[in-house]
């Protein structure tokens, strides 16, 4: 029986001591009594050779099982090593989706010559599949499914899924298909099953079949699943010809890429970074953004020269940049990522842009004047000054306005321009804040001490 086992150092120890004993008996037990999920994860803790050991152990259908739950880091140092011959099996196992996704991580001369060693079923599915753009429909979608035609009975549907019982797994739902094969409708395998063998397709089938066009982003596949509570869904071409099936397994691998995605770029890093062991690629993906931020703090610096002045009379209102920047980065932050997200997944629309902007003003607003009044008695208590604590509180308030309307127009703005929000947004609004905050607050302090003096 599988088992589900949660990754522990006794389990990774106790793998290790197979390996190093070459005991590959016991190992394939091991193995075997394991979800392949939880396998792909145990090899992500594992050395290079050790993983590749664990890889001579497997079948070809329990390593693509493996190989496709495992971080593209970790899977592309496997693919490198492992050979031809071994990669080809495994390939001939996995599903269309999957296989394609594989073969497409490889570069193209290898490609091509594993395809040539494959079945012809196999290698005819996956040239149907690489040209498209792995973050479209077609990309992420299988050619996995069942089609009947609107003409054809129940009996002869039935008849249809036994033949293909083997070939398409998750089967929740019949496509409907005329003569052209055009998707006109769905019905499920319980409707299905409950009706007279004799009874027409066309005459129980569901004809408002929502589908999703093979070039649309993998973005609007998770917002249609979203919405209408799908499990899979039918992918048709620009003629509405039926041509694969995104399943719910596939969503979800996209939602949690495209917030990984999402999240990194906001942070200025690069994909996968935590599974990531080469400390050149990791620097090299963050050091450019390290670099502007430099060139964008010195900005700042030149904002503070430019009141020096006020600066000098109250040397200790220069303790408190550090409070007013990270309240206003933290402030724009919040705002930023929430608004990310929300374009990614759908729940932000740019039709309610005004709506979203006014709600996190509102939610800045209120936030700003509790931090201000909690700082500004701080200020005037230290400073035994209250007049200029209430100076510091209403600067306060005014940064964190303004950093949640940037944390929060920024990505709404570069959506509508057709710029990746999640890419651009992080660095604008980090440096933005800072230099902006700076402003305000040093705006707010000299002015107070023109009017004192």
């Amino acid at each position: 029986m599988t088992e589900v086992r949660p990754l522990s150092e006794e389990l990774i120890q106790e793998v290790k001591g197979l390996i190093e004993k070459k005991d590959t008996e016991a190992l394939a037990r091991r193995i075997d009594e394991m979800q392949p999920a939880d396998v792909a994860d145990l090899i992500e803790h594992l050395d290079h050779d050790e993983r590749l050991f664990i890889f001579q152990v497997l079948e070809p259908e329990g390593a693509g099982e493996v190989l496709v739950e495992i971080e593209p880091p970790v899977q592309g140092r496997l693919l490198e090593d492992l050979d031809d011959e071994a990669l080809s099996e495994i390939v001939q196992e996995l599903e269309s989706d999957d296989a394609a996704d594989v073969i497409g991580d490889l570069p193209a001369e290898r490609a091509r010559a594993i395809i040539q060693t494959l079945r012809g079923d196999v290698s005819e599915e996956i040239e149907k599949l690489l040209p498209y753009p792995e973050d479209t429909a077609g990309g992420i979608m299988g050619l996995e499914f069942v089609a009947v035609r609107a003409d054809a009975t129940v009996k002869e549907a039935i008849d249809v899924i036994r033949q293909k019982a083997d070939e398409v797994e998750n089967l929740y739902y019949l496509w409907v298909v005329d003569i052209n094969n055009r998707l006109v409708g769905v019905i499920s395998l319980k409707d299905l099953l409950l009706e007279p063998h004799d009874r027409k397709i066309s005459e129980i089938m569901n004809p408002n079949v929502i589908s999703v066009n093979v070039n649309a982003d993998q973005e609007e596949v998770v917002h249609l699943v979203k919405k209408y509570d799908l499990v899979n869904i039918p992918v048709v071409d620009d003629q509405n010809r039926l041509v694969g099936r995104i399943t719910h397994d596939d969503v979800i691998d996209v939602i949690e890429d495209e917030v990984d995605e999402d999240m990194t770029r906001i942070a200025g890093v690069i994909d996968q970074e935590i599974t990531e062991d080469s400390p050149l690629k990791i620097s090299r993906a963050r050091l450019p953004w390290l670099i502007g931020g430099i060139f964008g703090e010195l900005i700042s610096a030149l904002v503070i020269s430019r009141f020096e002045s006020s600066l000098e009379k109250v040397i200790a209102l220069s303790f408190f940049f550090p409070v007013i920047m990270a309240m206003g980065g933290n402030t724009g932050q919040q705002a930023a990522i929430i608004v990310v997200r929300g374009l990614a997944t759908g729940d932000i629309s740019l039709m309610r842009t005004g709506k979203r902007l006014l709600t996190e003003m509102k939610v800045a607003f209120g936030n700003g004047i509790i931090c201000g009044v909690l700082l500004g008695l701080i200020v005037g208590t230290w400073l035994s000054n209250y007049e200029l604590g209430a100076v510091v509180a209403l600067a306060l308030l005014m940064v964190m306005l303004n950093a949640g309307f940037i944390g929060s127009a920024v990505p709404l703005a570069f959506k509508r321009i057709g710029v990746d929000p999640a890419l651009a947004t992080g660095p604008f609004v980090s440096t933005s804040n800072d230099i902006l905050g700076l402003l305000i607050y040093l705006l707010f302090v000299t002015f107070y001490l023109r009017m004192a003096t």
